[in-house]
């Protein structure tokens, strides 16, 4: 017998698990590929327990991590499978695959957290994929790996964690969106909200009108994401091939899913657009090249949507808010602070909108009033926690906490101030409980906090009164005159509603993303 220099662990395991690896790859049968992954998970989170780090490390690169490489290049998978076969294959066993990583992870988390990074990158490429089923599988299974493990965390772990959240935000951020028009005489400077400048988009020459140099049959068709979570067939969201010798051309209200354009616009315009030369209903020349660089833009403000969703679900549960530390959630809400100023001045640029919209991006101005108003909203609404919050941990940085809080507070109340109620009703619905969060938020402020911030924040109340303020509204702002006049007075005048701060949001009123199953309570 010759000498060998591999363990017992690579003698005897890698063979066997290798084998369920590749019928789980290679399989015809959906049967069989569920049977082989099951068997191989079972068989590591049974006998996983003994296996030293170097045989995991294997384990990762030879089998674990390439059942996953499909997300990073397709066209390997599409030679052994084709395009119904690869659908089916991503959305049944890759999407279990997933979930068995995560349950792993878990199980084996004293043999496993060093490799934390790797995981979280895997979610990462799960969650920016343009098929919706994958990108929320991804949100999903990176909220159990945090809540899962929320109590085994070292900040060492958090640091990662909330790494992994700046890059997805970053990659997530549509920057092209200031530079889409550029190409047809839009040159207006795109300054970003914090002094930077907007990357430009590469848009390789490509005119409206130009016939564009690669075979659109060429380009791959893939699932767009749509926010209900609908199914769209790929024609919809896909380039058409060009008839003969002609221009490839694609009509603006046959290219892309309804579902996917309501993330950034819908059929009521954040203003009016009667000046317009160009009716909605006008055909709009676009060729297929670039409505498919339109339509990765509109993917990233969908998925920028998903993760400003994704960590208004997290920090609602109480167990993840109370281990992460301060000034990591505070790193966390720049994130959101950042996607907040990146959607404001987006909506604010009437004359880009309006460009986009003549050259076919949308078949309606395009808005980005959801991100904004909901990064402002969970923004609020953690710090809100953060600044009432008597642990020692959020103490020590309460004087970082309000120095976040309180300028975009004002900025959101005096923004709502000069909304016109003639032209952005849809817009003032939409704020509307934001600023009622803050003022309760305001007004459930301990004595010295209130009285030094009221200079800030009466000048607004008073700007408020000027308006058809709803039920809701006047509710806030009278409890806030009512909290004036017992402090500045001793006068009480009734007894104001202060604004819990148990929870992220008032149990009188749903949370903006309320239309996902919340994830407070035990897990």
């Amino acid at each position: 017998k010759q000498p060998t220099r591999q363990t017992q662990e690579e003698q005897f395991w890698f063979p066997v698990l290798f084998a369920f690896h590749d019928v789980l790859m290679t399989g015809d049968d959906l049967e069989v590929r569920s049977r082989a992954l099951n068997y191989l998970f079972e068989t590591l989170t049974r006998y996983g327990g003994d296996f030293p780090r170097e045989f995991w490390d294997t384990l990762w690169r030879q089998l674990l991590y390439p059942i996953f490489m499909v997300l990073k290049s397709k066209s390997e998978m599409s030679k052994a499978l084709n395009h119904e076969e690869l659908s089916v294959w991503l959305s049944t066993t890759m999407i279990q695959a997933l979930r068995n990583m995560i349950s792993l992870f878990t199980h084996f988390f004293d043999s496993l957290e060093y490799m934390l990074d790797r995981f979280l990158d895997l979610l990462a490429l799960c969650i920016c994929q343009e098929n919706d089923t994958l990108a929320r599988i991804g949100s999903n299974c990176l909220q159990q790996l945090i809540l899962q493990n929320v109590h085994k965390f070292t900040p060492g772990h958090w640091e990662k964690v909330v790494g992994a959240f700046v890059d997805l935000f970053a990659r997530t951020e549509a920057t092209a969106l200031f530079s889409a028009a550029t190409s047809s005489s839009y040159r207006k400077d795109s300054s970003a909200s914090n002094g930077s400048k907007a990357a430009p988009a590469p848009m390789d020459g490509l005119s409206m009108t130009e016939t564009p140099s690669a075979d659109p049959a060429s380009i791959p068709s893939e699932n767009p994401l749509s926010m209900n979570g609908e199914e769209h067939s790929p024609s919809e969201g896909s380039p058409r091939r060009p008839r003969g010798n002609t221009t490839a051309t694609m009509q603006s209200d046959r290219s892309l899913s309804p579902s996917k354009q309501a993330q950034i616009g819908d059929g009521n315009e954040l203003e009016s657009f009667n000046n317009t030369s160009q009716t909605p209903n006008a055909p709009v020349v676009v060729t297929a090249a670039r409505r498919r660089f339109f339509n990765q833009i509109i993917t990233k403000c969908v998925l920028q949507l998903l993760m400003i969703d994704t960590v208004s679900e997290l920090f609602s549960n109480d167990s993840v808010y109370a281990a992460i530390p301060s000034h990591l959630l505070l790193r966390l809400m720049a994130l959101l602070k950042k996607s907040y100023h990146f959607a404001k001045r987006f909506n604010e640029d009437r004359e880009l909108r309006t460009k986009l919209f003549r050259e076919g991006f949308m078949r309606q101005p395009p808005n980005l009033l959801k991100q904004e108003s909901g990064s402002a909203s969970v923004y609020v609404s953690i710090l809100l926690r953060m600044f009432s919050d008597e642990g020692e941990e959020r103490k020590a940085s309460r004087t970082e906490t309000e120095q976040a809080l309180i300028p975009l507070c004002a900025d959101i109340v005096s923004s709502y101030i000069e909304l016109d109620e003639d032209t952005q009703q849809r817009n003032i619905m939409t704020w509307r409980p934001v600023v009622v969060d803050v003022l309760e938020g305001y007004t459930a402020f301990h004595a010295d906090d209130f009285e030094r911030h009221a200079t800030t924040f009466t000048p607004l109340a008073v700007g408020l009164m000027n308006r058809d303020m709803g039920h809701e509204l006047q509710r806030a702002v009278q409890g806030l005159w009512a909290r004036v006049t017992e402090i500045k007075f001793g006068v009480k005048t009734f007894a104001y509603t202060g604004k819990t701060t148990s929870g992220l949001t008032s149990p009188t009123r749903p949370s903006m993303f309320s239309g996902r199953r919340s994830s407070r309570g035990s897990h």
